[in-house]
């Protein structure tokens, strides 16, 4: 398994010394890998940046100066084998001469004298290494014990109860489901059931959605598995699923989509209309506006209107649609359980420099409804600059606007709206990313 230590070491720096992102950077050096060097290489990949904040404090133990003080190589090699070490069933000496072995194929190689040092010390006492007491300070215990920053879990801990925000830390360190969007032009949930169940250790209906299906320990990639390229189904997360439930979209209305991405809320809204009606799409990438097409023609969906533009920027369309989905650009941190890279990319200063980008997009999406028309505005965050202060933005700018679900909602979503009216996922109780969404009403 040498060539997926590298191909982990290779992801590792790139996402710590630059701008990559995880599914690229996986994409791009896990390419010509074999599928048993690829699970391997991303499981390493996974341990670390599920447990950095651990790994450094098990690391800093046998050190005499701060991990962060030692060259990038040498501590990317050092986390590999500590996660070795106490979190994978890799034998005490192999961990050892794994890593040093790295180490001489890599930039790392003028550190394997204390790589292998430093390691040997790991192997023989990472299970003494003391960690914060019960009695502890909250943040402080639940950030190292659950490697999240402490900015992150001092603004959870403002917002829920200290055994929440622990369940919530804890369910981000285990590999979500894979779920799957079935596409009911093309299949049924049944239907695609019987086909998966040859794919996944299980496979069951996810409760919050009729379109979800959902595959623990699946045994491909979720884009191999047969029917995705028919367009039997989407990769979509139960939570992402939900939001064009809970936009309340019905045949023959004028919907638009001013954040489109990728598509994924895109392609679920056009089944929802079923071909009835009218739906645009709008995003400013160019490459995110190449793959919007490509999965609504992969899902077979032609009458969809896609528009590469800035939403801010869309003219004469003032009163045009009878509903609105904001998928707000956000610091992404209701996603760090699948993509537990974002935990790090992001800084305290990042949710309150996205909030008047949101806000903007909110108030433009107001202009864009009809009167009685209904926005959704969603992100996958937890921070309430960007959350329920938007919110409160919105609602203090636009005095037409007043907080509404739907009165057909499924019992399943009703049960995600909180005390405070709005809308919210958990990963440990709902199997799905953290989201957060309100729905706002022009009169």
């Amino acid at each position: 398994m040498s060539q997926a230590r590298r191909d982990a070491f290779r992801v590792l720096l790139e996402l710590e010394s630059g701008p990559a992102l995880l599914e690229s950077s996986l994409a791009r050096n896990l390419e010509k890998a074999s599928p048993r060097e690829r699970a391997f290489a991303t499981s390493l990949i996974f341990a670390v940046l599920r447990n950095l904040s651990y790994l450094d404090h098990l690391l800093a133990a046998h050190l005499d100066r701060p991990p962060h003080k030692l060259d990038l190589p040498v501590l990317t090699v050092l986390r590999l084998g500590a996660a070795e070490a106490a979190l994978m069933s890799t034998p005490a000496h192999a961990v050892v001469s794994a890593a040093v072995d790295l180490a001489k194929a890599t930039p790392a190689r003028r550190g394997q004298k204390l790589i292998n040092a430093v390691l040997r010390r790991v192997v023989k006492g990472w299970q003494d290494t003391a960690m914060p007491g019960a009695d502890a300070n909250p943040v402080e215990r639940l950030a190292l014990t659950y490697s999240h920053p402490d900015w992150l879990v001092t603004e959870l801990l403002a917002q829920h109860p200290e055994e929440v925000v622990e369940a919530w830390l804890r369910a981000n360190q285990d590999q979500p489901p894979l779920t799957l969007r079935v596409n009911p032009a093309r299949t049924s949930r049944e239907d695609l059931a019987t086909v998966m169940s040859e794919h996944a250790a299980q496979v069951e209906p996810h409760p919050l959605t009729p379109e979800g299906l959902m595959l623990r320990r699946a045994k491909v990639p979720a884009a191999q598995l047969p029917g995705f390229e028919s367009g039997l189904f989407s990769i979509q997360d139960a939570a992402a699923q939900a939001m064009s439930h809970l936009l309340g979209v019905a045949p023959g209305m004028a919907v638009a989509d001013i954040c489109a991405g990728a598509g994924g809320k895109t392609g679920h809204l056009a089944a929802l209309l079923r071909g009835q009606g009218k739906l645009l799409a709008v995003d400013p990438s160019p490459a995110r506006v190449r793959a919007l097409r490509e999965n609504l023609g992969r899902l077979g969906v032609q009458w969809v209107s896609v528009k590469q533009a800035d939403a801010l920027g869309l003219k004469g369309m003032d009163q045009s649609f009878d509903r609105v989905l904001v998928d707000a650009p956000c610091s992404g941190l209701g996603v760090c359980g699948r993509r537990p890279d974002v935990r790090w990319r992001r800084t305290p200063d990042d949710p309150a420099r996205l909030a008047g980008l949101q806000l903007e997009l909110g108030a433009k999406a107001a202009e864009l409804l009809k009167p009685g028309g209904a926005m959704l505005y969603v992100t996958c965050t937890v921070t309430r600059v960007e959350n329920q202060e938007v919110v409160a933005g919105l609602l203090a700018r636009s005095p037409g606007l007043r907080l509404e679900w739907p009165q057909d909602l499924a019992p399943e979503l009703k049960a995600c709206i909180g005390d405070d009216g709005y809308f919210r996922t958990m990963p440990h109780r709902d199997d799905a990313d953290a989201f957060f969404a309100a729905r706002l009403v022009k009169e």
